[in-house]
């Protein structure tokens, strides 16, 4: 009963082609409201988010967008798709507010993101990727400031001895060196 809920999901979220659109507005919804939530609230959201996404009874409208974009994700690495619907909102996003308060979402995310293994060597080769495959020079500003703030935001845990850590940053600036 559970594998056949699993496989509903599925097709619900990559049905067909004519229903890509549908997937690219509701993964951008997702994103806008992940990006624009106030970091201690997605902070709490990330916190108590069951690891069980299938128990969508008691979930809110940012845990939702928590859930749907690590389906998303999780699904597009098992694709292999790039994840430029995710990646680029967090790259503008970061050089959006770079001199702001306001602009740790998408370090906050990744961190999220780069916590299940299976997704971060996915995740981290794709933004390596996407300066590559991206010629916009808006883009590549973004991506560098994205991955400083990355950095910075590892400095910062290690240096106020903090339990949250990006997993392998090593290995991430590794997937960096390799793209």
């Amino acid at each position: 009963m559970e594998r056949q809920e699993e496989e509903e999901e599925q097709r619900l979220i990559w049905k067909s082609e004519a229903e890509e659109s549908m997937v690219s507005v509701t993964i951008g919804r997702a994103m806008a409201a992940l990006l624009t939530a106030r970091p201690k609230k997605l902070h709490h959201s990330i916190s108590r988010l069951s690891t069980d996404f299938s128990d969508k009874t008691s979930l809110v409208s940012l845990d939702e967008c928590l859930w749907f974009l690590h389906k998303y994700v999780k699904d597009a690495v098992q694709r292999d798709e790039t994840l430029d619907a995710v990646l680029v909102p967090m790259i503008e996003h970061s050089l959006k507010y770079k001199d702001s308060k306001h602009g740790g979402q998408p370090i906050i995310l990744l961190n999220w993101l780069f916590q299940d293994e299976l997704l971060f060597q996915a995740v981290a080769m794709n933004l390596a990727n996407t300066i590559t495959r991206k010629d916009d020079r808006y883009i590549a500003f973004g991506w560098c400031t994205l991955v400083r703030g990355l950095v910075e935001y590892e400095s910062s845990m290690d240096q106020f001895n903090f339990n949250v850590k990006i997993l392998g940053l090593e290995n991430f600036m590794f997937c960096l060196l390799v793209a």
